[in-house]
């Protein structure tokens, strides 16, 4: 009978086994196919566990009689089952509370701190409830009497109890969430992840901060993405007293704007900040939409103010204590001109100057400095000046609506603007520095001398001009009819005539 209600009793209990267990097996099947719910492994280690815990505890009462080593095992298998059930539980919990599908039908999902948490709490009640209801132990009574390991624990979770209600905070108020940029401990990061204890952020140099969130509660926030992504940024520089204020604010202020991710409205503001002993400092305020380039866009600004600046003849001073010695002919503004000089008399515009004339010309004209991405002229605006290359390279730009296209690229000896000096149209397109540009600038006041002087040239300018306009209308200039010639020709020279205020 032993021999027998052993064969009989195992196979009950191993029936009984296999049947939980597929049957729990198909449940989380059911759920993943019909809620897209995974538990992971953990749940192959509960299901056997439930399983072998149904099979030893409903075995034996079907065949009547239990042996003793079933009760010796039922309590320890039951805490283990306990146990392993807190993974799927934690689970469920976390899909109800925490998952939810938004009003587009995608489905959002709370930050992890929450989830950590409730996973806590699920671990902690099951493992209170298992030694209560498995092994006796009266938790109360145990929490109340353990009064040194009380405060022990106590102290010893203070921070870990700090940073998950910290995280809780940081969920419920949503100073911040995954993707902003904020200004934490003297540093720009940008927020990577949420965790029950810390917030990860990630700076510039690609450098990973874990911040405790009980840290970074009791500190201030500083959020560059709200209320909006744009946002203002400063930056300084100082001048001499000599410079008047309104003009270095006016240069200052479209220098900043022709930086690229400098966003058009609010436009730039130049403020005079303050007046040191040796300038007058100017404070630079410029918004962006796009923190990550904001240290890029910093850098341009001062750059775009110190090439402005220079350009426009003001001078940014050393302190008054510091001691000059007389400067030294600037010899890389006589290589420009040089430079300059030989590409006019290549050109085909001002190929009939004389010698002394081109010399003449380019001596009394500016040499100026574009750093990249700075406009050297803009489309639609009024001009009565012409730009010569004559170190880097620039391309043209032609806007049309919303869209700009490229439509050529300028290097040294090449120009751009003459016609807008020679005809004072506005300008037919943007010119934008590639690489930091020398250029010399001719201006509608320099050449109108030499015009006064030889205005028999005015004939050679409208039958040149006449060709370059056919080239940019994309004709060719020997295959236009002779009248047409002569009649564009004409228009032309009464242009000039009446632009540089030479009798008809």
């Amino acid at each position: 009978m032993a021999a027998s209600f052993s064969f009989l009793g195992f196979a009950i209990i191993f029936a009984i086994a296999i049947a939980a267990y597929v049957a729990l097996i198909a449940s989380a099947n059911l759920l993943r196919k019909t809620r897209n719910l995974r538990f992971g492994r953990a749940y192959h280690a509960f299901a056997i566990a439930a399983a072998l815990l149904a099979a030893l505890h409903y075995g034996p009462k079907i065949i009547g009689m239990q042996p003793l080593w079933v009760g010796e095992v039922l309590p320890h298998l039951t805490a283990i089952a306990l146990v392993l059930a807190a993974f799927p539980a934690v689970t469920l919990i976390n899909r109800i509370l925490w998952v939810h599908t938004g009003p587009n039908g995608k489905v959002v999902e709370a930050p992890r701190v929450l989830a950590d948490t409730t996973g806590l709490l699920v671990f902690i009640a099951i493992a209170l409830g298992m030694m209560h209801l498995v092994y006796g132990v009266k938790v109360p009574g145990l929490l109340a009497g353990s009064g040194v390991i009380a405060i022990i624990l106590g102290l010893a979770m203070q921070d870990l109890l700090g940073n998950i209600f910290g995280g809780l905070s940081l969920y419920l108020e949503k100073p911040f969430k995954p993707g902003d940029w904020l200004r934490v401990e003297n540093q720009d990061a940008r927020v990577v992840e949420i965790t029950w204890r810390s917030t990860r952020l990630l700076t510039n140099d690609d450098v990973m901060l874990d911040v405790p969130n009980a840290t970074i509660v009791k500190n201030t926030i500083t959020n560059y993405e709200k209320p909006t992504c744009r946002h203002a940024l400063h930056a300084s520089i100082g001048l001499h007293f000599d410079v008047p204020p309104t003009r270095a604010q006016a240069v200052l202020r479209e220098a900043t704007a022709s930086v690229p991710g400098v966003v058009d409205s609010p436009k730039p503001v130049v403020h005079v900040r303050e007046f040191q002993e040796s300038s007058i400092n100017y404070d630079i305020k410029f918004w962006i939409d796009d923190h990550r380039f904001a240290q890029r866009i910093l850098s341009d600004v001062r750059s775009h103010a110190w090439y402005a600046v220079r350009r426009a003849g003001m001078e940014i001073p050393f302190p008054i204590v510091t001691l000059h010695r007389a400067r030294s002919p600037d010899d890389s503004r006589k290589v420009a001109r040089a430079l300059a000089t030989q590409a006019l008399r290549n050109h085909k515009i001002f190929s009939f100057l004389n010698g002394d004339q081109i010399d003449d010309l380019v001596q009394h004209s500016e040499v100026v400095l574009f750093a990249p991405q700075e406009h050297i002229i803009e489309q639609a605006a009024v001009g009565d000046s012409m730009f010569l290359l004559v170190k880097g390279r620039a391309e043209v730009r032609v806007a049309h609506g919303d869209k700009s296209d490229v439509v050529a690229t300028f290097g040294p000896g090449d120009c751009c603007g003459e016609m807008s000096l020679l005809t004072g149209e506005p300008r037919s397109a943007t010119v934008v520095a590639l690489e930091e540009v020398d250029a010399v600038e001719i201006t509608r006041s320099i050449l109108t001398p030499l015009i006064h002087e030889t205005p028999e040239v005015l004939n050679r300018l409208s039958e040149l001009l006449a060709e370059r306009q056919a080239a940019n209308e994309q004709l060719f200039a020997a295959a236009m009819p002779a009248h047409e010639k002569r009649a564009r020709q004409a228009t032309i020279l009464h242009r000039l005539r009446g632009f540089f205020l030479l009798g008809q």
